[in-house]
């Protein structure tokens, strides 16, 4: 009865633990989109998440480690990979998918921040490079490879480089996602979402994969 009791008594720290960690995480999100990955310090994260800095140092001893954390927690809003074994989607929608154009509105305007962040971020701080492919993001584009393999072993998609192949798609889609001009209206994702099909579609009919 005694040990049954205290291990009833060990449970709720752990999910303390998990439900501090996970409001650290998203503080820090916070913090690093708002005011970039140079300008955010410890404290700051502290404040946000309502925490003591002592707290903060007990589950993430320095900056760098957290907003690897971050982008490890963000990575499948911006590339949804690997895909499901038994996906039944054609390439086009299946792409779509991939490139996460099915997001709400609040969900986009998030992993367009994210994606603002890491190219404006790994620009400032080169060391931050190894980072972001470390946790995750980069890796998505060997993913995204891997995934274009499969469709040319299956015979599905007709490609020479898929390599090259990936690069363009990424190039197709980020370069919309991302314009060389910061957006003064709202934008309108849904016209956002049909103009990165049609791209992707074109590229697929040059593919001559569209059926």
């Amino acid at each position: 009865m005694e040990k049954s009791l205290k291990k009833s008594r060990g449970r709720p720290k752990a999910i303390e633990a998990t439900d501090l960690r996970r409001r650290i995480i998203s503080a820090a999100h916070s913090c690093f989109v708002t005011h970039g990955f140079g300008k955010t310090t410890t404290a700051m994260i502290a404040s946000e998440a309502k925490i003591s800095k002592r707290d903060l140092y007990r589950l993430f001893p320095s900056k760098p480690e957290l907003f690897g954390e971050v982008i490890r927690n963000r990575k499948q809003a911006i590339l949804d990979l690997p895909r499901p074994a038994d996906e039944k989607l054609s390439p086009l929608d299946t792409l779509c998918r991939i490139f996460r154009l099915d997001l709400d509105d609040q969900a986009a305007a998030e992993r367009d921040a994210m994606l603002n962040l890491f190219a404006r971020e790994s620009l400032q701080y080169p060391e931050l490079s190894d980072l972001i492919y470390d946790t995750g993001i980069i890796r998505s584009r060997e993913e995204l490879i891997e995934w274009l393999e499969e469709q040319k072993r299956s015979g599905i998609l007709v490609l020479g480089d898929t390599v090259d192949c990936a690069g363009l798609m990424m190039d197709v889609v980020f370069g919309a996602l991302l314009p060389r001009r910061r957006n003064k209206e709202a934008i309108d994702r849904k016209w956002q979402s049909q103009m990165i099909r049609g791209r992707l579609a074109i590229i697929l009919k040059g593919l001559d994969a569209v059926r």
